[in-house]
């Protein structure tokens, strides 16, 4: 058994693109393998800025071999009166390369028929695995590709070369005009030179000698564990989320860690201003000291400690200017009350038809209203008007025109000058995936909403892996803060106060997020499709039914409920037009019993679900011996009619369980 290693080498990659490119190599390799029958004990994926690669261990020498099965000619053409093959038969065994003894016979719903049974034998596993790479390499789907060469091969960057080795055999292959061979580049600046690879085994110790950690496990853990020692040194804390690790560990195939310093003075700007820039814009390392911003910062640099002193100090050079603009921004900025810049919105343009920024306020406002009418807390009318007529304010300062991420904490942050507590802090986390503050939650659920139907109006729409205004995003954020914050709010008018072209389309794309969240949360695909299938739009009305129904499912008496709200649905789903159920034509005593017990169901109590779900348990045996005593298409038409209107009218008691019929198709 060997291994094999692919090795794609490339211009610089985007960081942002390798978890799911490394996931999909792994996926694809896996599913290649298997196609071609090839036997292998581990994958493993590994990437680095400048290369991707795939190891695959415990090679067989061999493809696994085949049986194909064929199917010939009917029993009947087959044989003769006496039993003999025909020439029908010894045509499609001579067709196949099979003896007639290698035939036989089956049965089919079309009768009985030949069947030839013939082995393949396998080939030789390093004939097989060029083939392979080219389909994998191919087969890798980016945001956006490109081509750079005669074949117009697309990719994510330009393919510079290809190292393909079986063991310490070459296995050929040609893509993007380039052929595969053992060769493999180092460091682009400390190992500049072509290196060979004479054996799959030689690798690493190759790699890391011409300064490449290629294992991206080991270089984040690296980065983590240099930092921790580097931060340390001044008694400060890193401040490091996984998003930047991850991006950092995807920019340098050689980390080397330096410290850099800037002056105290621009600690008086905001610290979210400081750390956005510093994070985003240059990708170092904020540091704190006691819970304060640190006059410091971590590079991480894809150089050794040669150049330590000239990266420092071009870094510092660099943080220095960006933070004295920011300054100048943030002095300018807040020279104008955030108040007096409403006025300002009606001068930026939406794409489209949907008029300016002024506009969007105006529309979100009669969605807010509409929002605070149902949840019945006109208390917090005045505050959150003011909130959102400011929400949007800041997209007219210097600083979110330089820094546009930072949409809604500048807002945040300048409305503090002004307004009180429960006003600044709506805007602050209005654009957070999931606001912490009711208030904002609320702001958040108009903006998301405004944002779906808007779009889809204009009729930008996702598609694939096209999302340009991040529309998915947006109606997962809305999904999240409904569903997490019990929020009972119907989307289905809020559509209509923004004039929705199709609903049926916004809330498709809107309950495709609500079933993946839901399914993400650990809930059971068929309950999840039963609680979306609720005659309603409110994502906390699902979300709480899906949750119950699982609750309910471990319950003996569980798959008996089921059943019996599904009879009753089968029998009458096509029938809309039934006259009222009317007891005087009843014939047999279990119609007494349902219709007293249906009509004596407590209608205008709003039982939660657990409760509902109790009370409806005696149902279960009244609809079992109903339907054992009673036959309801019977041929009087008016009889029959009365009895298929009980029933309609016992499945409404348990339309609050969503679409029954999806959870019956499991048991």
């Amino acid at each position: 058994m060997r291994t094999f290693l692919l090795e794609i080498g490339t211009e610089e990659l985007p960081a942002r693109i390798f978890p799911d490119i490394l996931a999909q190599m792994g996926d694809k390799a896996r599913g290649l393998l298997d196609k071609y029958r090839v036997n292998y004990k581990d994958i493993e994926v590994f990437a680095t800025p400048r290369r991707l690669l795939v190891f695959i261990y415990g090679l067989d020498e061999t493809q696994r071999d085949e049986i194909r099965k064929v199917k010939g000619p009917p029993r009947s053409v087959s044989l003769d009166n006496n039993g003999n093959p025909t020439r029908a038969l010894i045509g499609f065994a001579e067709r196949q390369g099979c003896s007639i003894e290698d035939i036989k016979f089956e049965s089919t719903p079309q009768g009985d028929y030949a069947f030839a049974y013939i082995k393949e034998g396998g080939r030789p596993v390093r004939e097989i695995l060029g083939e392979l790479s080219g389909e994998l390499i191919t087969s890798l789907e980016f945001q956006r590709s490109m081509y750079w060469e005669e074949t117009k091969f697309l990719f994510a960057r330009p393919v510079r070369w290809i190292l393909s080795i079986l063991g310490d055999e070459v296995v050929p292959f040609t893509i993007a005009g380039i052929d595969s061979n053992r060769y493999t580049f180092g460091h682009r600046f400390l190992s500049p030179g072509v290196i060979e690879i004479k054996g799959v085994n030689r690798y690493k110790d190759m790699l890391e000698s011409a300064y490449v950690m290629f294992d991206h496990k080991k270089r984040r853990e690296y980065i983590l564990e240099k930092v921790g020692e580097k931060s340390r040194e001044i008694s400060a804390n890193p401040i490091l989320t996984d998003e930047l690790l991850n991006e950092i560990t995807f920019l340098v195939e050689y980390p080397y860690i330096i410290l850099g310093e800037f002056s105290g003075d621009f600690l008086q700007i905001p610290r979210e201003i400081l750390t956005t820039v510093m994070i985003h814009h240059q990708r170092y390392i904020p540091l704190e000291k006691d819970g304060v911003l640190y006059p410091g910062f971590i590079i991480v640099s894809n150089m050794d400690g040669r150049a330590e002193e000239n990266i420092k100090k071009g870094n510092e050079r660099v943080i220095s200017a960006r933070f004295s603009d920011a300054k100048f921004f943030y002095t300018r900025d807040t020279a104008i009350p955030l108040g007096e810049r409403v006025k300002d919105l009606e001068k930026i343009s939406l794409p489209g038809e949907r008029g300016t920024l002024r506009d969007k306020v105006d529309k979100m406002r009669l969605v807010l209203n509409y929002i605070i009418d149902t949840l019945g807390i006109s208390h917090m009318r005045d505050d959150l008007n003011v909130a959102l007529t400011l929400c949007e304010a800041d997209r007219t300062t210097e600083m979110v025109k330089e820094f546009p991420e930072l949409h809604g904490v500048i807002g945040g942050i300048y409305a503090s000058l002004n307004e009180k507590e429960e006003i600044w802090k709506s805007i602050y986390h209005h654009e957070d995936e999931n606001p912490p503050l009711f208030g904002a939650k609320l702001i958040a659920i108009a903006e998301r909403m405004y944002d779906i139907v808007s779009h889809f109006n204009e009729g930008y729409i996702p598609s694939g892996s096209q999302d340009p205004y991040g529309l998915r995003k947006s109606a997962y954020s809305l999904v999240s803060i409904l569903g997490e914050g019990n929020i009972d709010i119907e989307l289905g008018p809020i559509m209509d106060i923004l004039e929705c072209k199709n609903k049926k389309d916004v809330w498709d794309f809107i309950s495709q997020r609500l079933f993946n969240y839901l399914l993400a949360k650990g809930l059971k695909r068929d309950l999840v499709e039963s609680a979306i299938g609720l005659d309603s739009t409110s994502i906390a009305r699902i979300t709480e039914t899906a949750v119950t129904l699982q609750e309910l499912s471990a319950r003996e008496s569980f798959p008996h409920f089921i059943t019996s709200a599904v009879r009753c649905f089968r029998i009458t789903r096509d029938l809309n037009n039934l006259p009222e159920c009317d007891p005087r034509y009843f014939q047999e005593e279990d119609e007494r019993i349902l219709y007293d017990f249906v009509v004596n169901f407590p209608q205008n109590e709003n039982l939660v679900l657990a409760e509902r779900y109790e009370r409806l348990l005696p149902l279960v045996d009244i609809l079992d011996r109903f339907f054992k005593n009673v036959f309801v298409m019977v041929d009087d038409e008016r009889i029959k009619n009365n009895r298929l209107s009980l029933l309609k009218e016992t499945y409404k008691l348990f339309s609050p369980f969503g679409d029954l019929t999806r959870v019956e198709e499991r048991l």
